[in-house]
């Protein structure tokens, strides 16, 4: 045995003062990424040069361009230039074809065999593509708590996709980084959490991220092992999943669901208008080729937006077949409700738990920007049996689970973000990491509370109509505070500045405060707040006209 182990050591030595000689990892591990259209699915480490062989899963025709002054990062320090590229020109447009998908190859400078990991690093810009923590070696996957989750898993189908991303149930990716970002090697992957806490997460594939239309694949993070089987896009299940306790309940009560209300034939009856061409109406199927059309030009793909949203609201966005199902669905979900609700009061577990968080969830979710049809298709849901199983059940049973402040949260949003409500308090660095107070910024005026983002077009033109109703009653004892959700402070500076905002602006990083959460508008850019001088709501997302009209009758 010493011998052997002496025999590895003296191979070890002469490999790292030789170098990588040829190492070829297969979708190599890496910690963060600011894009999931583009993917490293092979590295290469030899002593003339390290190749990535890179691929882009996106839309058909959109471009995409990898730029000459690229580099490898290492944790040295020190940069690895590229060199060239194959199957692509350096720093030119290129298409992508039909299917959506293009794959090349980078040659870099070969990497100091001391390196262990290297960032991809395409420049400084907020667009240029950055990938951190690129693991030059196998990422051990093992269980060394009794509190951690080992998941395993396969995936069927999904050819094009080779990573997967861990997420919090309902995260925004614009927003909420990640927890991990999982290779699929040979239709396999595997991943230790150490997260903390049993509740609800997401897996979903990189490449449906990068174009915003993924099936999630939800399951508790639970000590032990969890198999998962991510079945191919066709299938009505997304996953099977075995193993942990709370998984087990979970899927009990999804049976039980199932046999007695028969969702699954509901979905096959949309699914089959659908493929009639019998789901939207004729004028929304031409909005929506048009907005596809013109989805480049912002001004007019957010005009043909408001028709297409007023075409809902005159309830003729969809077909008298789909009307009619939606009724039987609400009904059918109606009796439901009312069976979850029991289900929920006589069988108290974290998995149970997860569906009454839920369940105030999807209301909070449509409190601000949801249409009155939403709210129809939700009005089986009450607020009070839900806060009443909240504060006899769950919240005694389980006073330190993360749902309980979530659910506590929601319940007082609910109850003041509406017209006649009070606004919600909350702090938040300014520009320059000074923590500010909305209260001591507001107090005793007329003010708009404006959650905003630089990636929200909308709330940049509301934003700025409100300017001259600023300009014009500053004085009279009216202020806006701004609020923009960003990953960057640079990205809000920049917008702000480009937009000429005259007003105090704030940021709100990964949401780290939770206030578009607490305003009920988790689910989007954000929204506006117009408060009187007593922290009153007087209106949510007025608009300018409707502003000025209600501060000429308060502040004469």
């Amino acid at each position: 045995m010493k011998g052997k182990n002496l025999l590895f050591g003296l191979c070890l030595c002469l490999w790292t003062s030789l170098g990588w000689g040829q190492k070829v990892i297969n979708v190599p591990w890496y910690e963060a990424t600011n894009t999931y259209m583009f993917d490293i699915v092979k590295m290469e480490l030899t002593n003339e040069a390290t190749i990535i062989t890179g691929q882009v899963n996106y839309f058909p025709n959109e471009w995409f361009r990898v730029v000459g002054r690229t580099v490898l990062r290492g944790e040295s320090g020190k940069e690895y230039k590229l060199l060239k590229a194959e199957g692509i020109t350096l720093n030119e447009q290129i298409f992508l074809p039909e299917s959506g998908r293009m794959t090349f190859q980078l040659y870099f400078e070969p990497v100091d065999a001391g390196e262990k990991k290297v960032d991809y690093v395409e420049g400084n810009h907020e667009t240029d593509w950055r990938i951190r923590g690129i693991i030059l070696d196998e990422k051990p996957q093992r269980l060394e708590q009794e509190s951690d989750c080992l998941i395993r898993g396969k995936v069927q189908g999904h050819l094009a996709s080779s990573r997967l991303v861990l997420m919090g149930y309902k995260d925004d990716d614009r927003i909420q980084e990640p927890y991990a970002i999982i290779p699929i090697r040979n239709g396999e992957f595997e991943y230790a959490c150490r997260l903390g806490g049993c509740k609800m997460y997401w897996l979903v594939f990189t490449d449906e991220l990068a174009r915003a239309a993924f099936r999630p694949v939800s399951f508790f993070v639970e000590p032990g092992v969890i198999n998962i089987s991510i079945l191919s896009e066709n299938s009505y299940v997304d996953a099977e999943i075995h193993g942990g306790k709370i998984n087990n309940q979970y899927q009990q009560y999804q049976k039980l669901s199932e046999d007695k209300f028969h969702f699954s034939d509901l979905y096959n009856r949309y699914e089959a208008l659908s493929n009639q061409k019998l789901y939207f109406t004729p004028r929304a199927m031409e909005l929506q080729e048009l907005m596809s059309l013109y989805s480049k030009d912002k001004m007019k793909s957010d005009s043909l937006y408001a028709i297409y949203q007023q075409l809902e609201k005159d309830k003729k966005l969809y077909t008298p077949q789909l009307m009619a199902l939606n009724e039987e669905s609400k009904n059918l979900k109606k009796r439901e409700q009312k069976w979850k609700e029991e289900y929920m009061e006589e069988h108290p577990s974290v998995a149970t738990y997860f569906l009454l968080m839920d369940d105030l969830m999807s209301l909070v979710d449509y409190q601000v920007h949801g249409f009155p049809e939403e709210f129809d298709m939700l009005s089986f849901k009450n607020v009070q049996d839900l806060e009443s199983l909240y504060n006899t059940i769950y919240k005694p049973m389980f006073p330190e689970h993360s749902y309980t402040t979530l659910v506590a949260t929601m319940l007082q949003s609910l109850k003041q973000i509406e017209v006649g409500g009070r606004y919600i308090d909350f702090t938040a660095p300014d520009f320059e990491g000074n923590s500010v107070t909305l209260s001591e910024q507001i107090r005793g005026k007329v003010a708009l509370i404006d959650l905003w983002a630089s990636w929200c077009g909308p709330c940049r033109r509301s934003a700025k109509s409100m300017i001259p109703v600023y300009e014009k009653y500053e004085s009279k004892g009216f202020t806006i505070v701004g609020v923009a959700r960003e990953k960057t402070v640079q990205t809000a500076k920049a917008a702000a500045l480009q937009d000429g905002y005259p007003w105090l602006n704030l940021v709100e990083l990964n949401d780290a405060g939770n206030i578009w959460f607490k305003y009920c508008v988790g689910n989007s850019g954000g929204g506006t707040f117009l408060v009187d001088q007593e922290g009153k709501i007087l209106a949510i997302c007025p608009t300018a006209e409707e502003v000025e009209r209600i501060l000429e009758k308060m502040l004469k």
